[in-house]
């Protein structure tokens, strides 16, 4: 377990070892009425800007038009945190995640242990939201930890024990992290993720396919523009 425990503490301290940075977020929102076979429904586009350990979108879009309102306002299928809330949560002690060594394997063409973990109701801080609903589900998942970093490089969670009254009964998000040079250093961010949620008792689902791209160092006269080709 020495490999987790570094993994642990590497994810401490991943916060502070963040310099201010903006990047470009590209969501693909998708639906199926098959479970599936997904039909593209719209692009949502944002600009990140992490500054003081916090992360803000700006210049929201939706199929390239202005929105004027926040990322949870704008309708339709949404979700944040992917920059850090995710991974600090997961190792946080308050947490308590359960870890069995589960394989080796690779993740962005590195070699990583992976560990599958279960997370308690009463632990959980993973919010789901719905439109007039919130839920904080138990989850169960998998980690992959390169094995000479031990940094985190993948992340699959899945809700689990979902009360009966929450109109979705799959949920289930996954995120990809790899190394990003910003400036004379190197970072590991997240650069892809997935969400889906499904219906209660129905084939409908709805997908988001999150890329984030042109990441850079942020400064107050950094300026950030977005450009869809």
């Amino acid at each position: 377990m020495a490999l987790l425990a570094q993994a642990r503490e590497a994810a401490g301290s991943f916060i502070e070892s963040l310099p201010n940075y903006l990047c470009q977020q590209v969501t693909t929102r998708s639906v199926s009425r098959s479970r599936d076979r997904f039909e593209a429904q719209d692009v949502v586009t944002a600009n990140v800007v992490y500054e003081n350990k916090q992360e803000s979108y700006r210049d929201i879009k939706v199929n390239g038009k202005p929105v004027g309102k926040s990322m949870m306002e704008i309708g339709g299928s949404t979700s944040t945190g992917e920059f850090g809330t995710i991974l600090i949560g997961l190792f946080h002690p308050a947490t308590a995640a359960d870890f069995q060594f589960s394989k080796n394997s690779t993740a962005s063409g590195r070699a990583a242990a992976v560990y599958d973990f279960e997370v308690e109701r009463q632990h959980s801080a993973w919010h789901v939201n719905v439109p007039g609903q919130e839920i904080i589900p138990a989850y169960r998942g998998a980690v992959w930890i390169d094995k000479e970093t031990a940094r985190v490089l993948r992340i699959e969670m899945e809700a689990v024990a979902i009360p009966k009254g929450f109109p979705m009964d799959h949920i289930e998000t996954a995120v990809d992290y790899a190394p990003v040079r910003l400036e004379a250093q190197t970072y590991l961010l997240p650069v892809h993720a997935e969400n889906l949620m499904c219906e209660r008792d129905s084939s409908a689902c709805s997908k988001n396919v999150i890329d984030f791209r042109n990441y850079r160092k942020f400064s107050a006269d950094s300026k950030i523009v977005f450009d869809p080709k």
